[in-house]
């Protein structure tokens, strides 16, 4: 299996300097636990979040992961998720399926 690719984004701030860093894995289906969370380690960020799969209706998949654990919600992370998602798709809204359940976030693009 090829190896994911991570993405690190900044969330709350266009300014890549600012905001909360968060890592991204957009194709993360393939990986197990122990895979995440090394990952999640060498990003080094608070949070790493990992789209697992989707639902038949759509729905994301998504864990969490900080350097030393998994996390049931990051809210930066989850926001970093759906803007590398949105440059990926012209989407209007993105739903994701959490361990504390689905969070739907609205896209808006800039003119």
């Amino acid at each position: 299996m090829a190896a994911p690719e991570i993405l690190r984004y900044t969330a709350f701030s266009s300014d890549p300097a600012g905001g909360n860093p968060a890592g991204v894995v957009l194709d993360a289906g393939g990986l197990d636990d122990a895979d995440m969370q090394r990952i999640a380690a060498e990003v080094d960020f608070a949070e790493t979040a990992f789209v697992t799969g989707m639902r038949e209706d759509g729905a994301r998949a998504v864990r969490y992961f900080s350097p030393i654990a998994e996390v049931p919600f990051c809210g930066h992370a989850t926001i970093a998720t759906a803007v590398a998602l949105a440059e990926r798709s012209d989407a209007d809204a993105i739903v994701f399926d959490t361990p504390v359940g689905d969070i739907r976030i609205e896209i808006e693009r800039g003119a």
